[in-house]
């Protein structure tokens, strides 16, 4: 059985700039998706969304140059797909850091053999 939700995604393209690039600095493209549920918080909360991207960025390091919202549609997801592929994943998650630690066990010093 299938159980499909309906999400209204909306599009922001920032354009921002990485302070720590050396002159002169080239402005960068990136495309920021909020979901109707994060923009109705951010609304209860008294902010615009342009607000809380660019303090995100601003968080990472980056000025940002300009914001433009872009398109917003309405996206259908299969629930029970989604469930799946989460858990797939973090089992594929679960097994590379358990190969990690099996290889730092087993031999993480592997130079010495070279």
């Amino acid at each position: 059985m299938k159980f499909l939700e309906t999400i209204r995604l909306t599009a922001y393209e920032v354009e921002y700039i990485d302070q720590r690039q050396a002159k002169p600095r080239t402005i960068r493209r990136e495309t920021v998706v909020l979901d109707s549920d994060r923009l109705a918080a951010l609304e209860r909360l008294g902010m615009r969304p342009a607000g809380y991207i660019m303090q995100q960025f601003e968080r990472e390091g980056y000025t940002v140059a300009n914001i433009r919202r872009g398109e917003s549609i309405n996206a259908r997801v299969d629930l029970s797909a989604l469930w799946d592929e989460t858990q797939q994943e973090i089992k594929a998650e679960q097994f590379t850091a358990l190969a990690a630690r099996l290889n730092e066990k087993l031999g993480g010093g592997s130079d010495a053999d070279a």
